[in-house]
C-alpha cells in the first residue's frame, strides 16, 4: 500500500503597513479567510462605522471559526482589500463594499 502524503499550502503573502513601511508575510489561506469574513460581515451589515468596530466583528467571527489572528494582521489585511477596490471607506458611510 502506497503512503499518503498531505500537501500543505506553505504560500505566502506580503502585506504592509503603510504607516511603519514595514512588509509582514501572512499565510495565504489565512489572508483568504479573513477576507472572506470581512466582505460577509459588510455584505451582511451593509457598512461598519470605524475600523475598530470592524475589527472587533471580525475577531469574533475569527473566534467562532476557530482562526487564530492579531488586530495588526487583520488591519493590513483590511488596507490590502481596500488597495485592492473591493472595499472603501467614506466619512459618510464608513467601510462599506465597493461596487
Amino acid at each position: 500500500m502506497d503512503p499518503i502524503i498531505l500537501e500543505q499550502d506553505n504560500r505566502l503573502e506580503d502585506l504592509s503597513d503603510f504607516k511603519k513601511g514595514k512588509i509582514l508575510k501572512v499565510p495565504l489561506h489565512l489572508k483568504d479567510k479573513i477576507e472572506m469574513i470581512v466582505l460577509k460581515i459588510l455584505y451582511e451589515e451593509k457598512s461598519v462605522r470605524s475600523l475598530k468596530i470592524l475589527n472587533e466583528v471580525i475577531l469574533e467571527r475569527a473566534v467562532k471559526e476557530k482562526i487564530t489572528v492579531s488586530e495588526k494582521i487583520i488591519n493590513m489585511i483590511i488596507n490590502q482589500i481596500n488597495k485592492d477596490g473591493k472595499i472603501q471607506f467614506t466619512q459618510r458611510d464608513g467601510w462599506k463594499i465597493r461596487i
